[in-house]
């Protein structure tokens, strides 16, 4: 499965990011883009999943889960082939 991040700033200041997964993934995203432009001031940033960090706790019952994160990496501006 496909993630990715959208990550939002305009005039320099975070306002926050979007994450979307799934085959239209990087669809989703474009759509969202098209709506900040950067005459308005929005900066974008894209970022592609490309792995899961898990912390673990070991104890007598086994292997147990006790969080996880996708961990992104910077990509260069994907191109919508729609």
């Amino acid at each position: 499965m496909s993630s990715h991040r959208l990550i939002v700033h305009q005039h320099g200041v975070l306002l926050g990011h979007f994450d979307s997964a799934g085959p239209q993934a990087r669809r989703h995203l474009h759509t969202l883009a098209a709506q900040l432009p950067a005459a308005a001031g929005f900066q974008l940033q894209w970022q592609q999943a490309i792995g899961e960090q898990r912390l673990l706790s070991s104890g007598p019952a086994g292997l147990k889960v006790l969080g996880s994160e996708v961990v992104y990496q910077d990509i260069a501006t994907p191109v919508d082939r729609g």
